[in-house]
């Protein structure tokens, strides 16, 4: 025998087989006795053993299916099994999970435990899991994998990284079969380039569908070079990260820090790269320095230019002098205070002087009041002065 150090591959067996296996160790025991010393024998083995132990070290050990389907294959140190054979404790573990013939997970850790014939593995300290399809990685302190189910359940500071995203929680599991991970607890997940926060309680990645969804209550911030420019809550929300968009509803309070704009909907299209915010339900937009609130049925905010588009039923509010503006369809410029509406304009001031006009169009600003109402005959300009005493 070569008398450098040797891995032995140990096809994990049921309890029936591995009577055979311990007969066909000690007849290659026996015949390496006839050229070799019996301690050098033992060390190059790497098998060592009592009346109730086992133990194996440097050695590769697999498991099969019914079928034949090689499920798992992994490299250990050692090695040391259960008088029943059922249990292996394992140290410095480094392996492949196989599916359908396809590596599905690349795994290591410090330590593992193989149960029940094979059928579960649990590995811990410096766990890691790659998924070579999609270049996902997973790290922990305590993972289980359980073949049968393609489940891989991650516990104790997870964490999960990828090209497109960076997540942590508290517990996660991995499908390995749909490539899809769970995760559950207190999470926080980032965007690449750090673009897009997300805080939550619950979220499933899917990966290969580039899709991110939560359904619990979250919060997300945006970052334009580690500043803050956008935050909002709600209760539902599903990332699309190839799309740089998040479609989101229930509840929804977002807040544009410049322009200072709060949107308040029940479902929005967010393209968050560009800052562009679609909604087609009733909007509420509120410029909240100016106290000015524009609320309409439909609207597209683009907070790159401070612009605002709503349709249907639009009404704008200024405190000042109780104006109210009502037309079909309005644009809106959130710094500048001017607007534009059209269709079947109704400007009403309720204080000194009180106005009611009516037309076709206005423009004008809406927070001092300074509003020109026209139509096809004629031109109304109101103007509100404040006079000293």
């Amino acid at each position: 025998m070569n008398q450098q150090h040797q891995l032995r591959k140990v096809k994990y067996l049921p309890l029936k087989w591995f009577k055979g296996v311990i007969l066909l160790l000690l007849l290659s025991l026996v015949a390496c006795q006839s050229s070799q010393p019996v301690s050098q024998t033992l060390e190059t083995s790497g098998e060592t053993r009592d009346e109730t132990n086992l133990t194996l070290q440097n050695a590769t050990l697999e498991q099969s299916n019914a079928e034949g389907e090689i499920l798992w294959k992994i490299q250990v140190d050692e090695a040391k099994y259960s008088p029943d054979r059922q249990t292996a404790n394992l140290t410095a573990v480094k392996g492949n999970i196989f599916q359908d013939g396809e590596i599905v997970l690349q795994v290591k850790s410090d330590y593992g435990v193989i149960q029940r014939d094979g059928a579960q593995i649990f590995l811990r300290d410096n766990v890691v899991a790659v998924d070579p399809r999609n270049k996902a990685v997973l790290k922990s302190e305590e993972v289980e994998w359980q073949p049968e189910t393609s489940l891989l359940t991650v516990r104790k500071n997870v964490r999960g990284s990828h090209p497109q995203l960076e997540a942590s929680a508290n517990e996660g599991k991995y499908n390995a079969r749909e490539q899809k991970l769970e995760l559950t607890g207190k999470i926080k997940a980032t965007s690449e380039a750090r673009q897009l926060q997300l805080k939550t309680e619950k979220l499933i990645w899917q990966i290969p569908k580039q899709t991110v969804i939560g359904d619990r209550f979250l919060t997300m911030i945006r970052f334009q070079n580690k500043t803050i420019t956008d935050r909002l809550v709600a209760n539902k929300a599903r990332v699309l990260l190839d799309k740089k968009q998040v479609i989101i509803k229930e509840n929804i309070e977002y807040k544009s820090l410049q322009p200072p704009l709060q949107i308040a909907t029940n479902e929005i299209i967010w393209h968050y790269q560009t800052r562009q915010v679609y909604s087609s339900q009733p909007v509420q937009l509120i410029q909240y320095d100016q106290n000015v609130t524009v609320t309409g049925n439909q609207g597209h905010v683009n907070l790159a230019e401070n612009i605002a588009y709503l349709k249907g039923g639009v009404r704008g509010i200024s405190p000042m002098n109780e104006s109210n503006l009502y037309s079909n369809n309005l644009t809106w410029n959130v710094v500048a205070q001017t607007i534009e509406a059209h269709g079947n304009v109704i400007y009403e001031q309720n204080r000194d002087p009180k106005l009611n006009l009516t037309g076709e169009k206005a423009v004008g600003t809406l927070v001092d009041n300074n509003i020109v109402v026209t139509n096809s005959d004629r031109q109304e300009r109101v103007v509100t002065e404040i006079f000293p005493e």
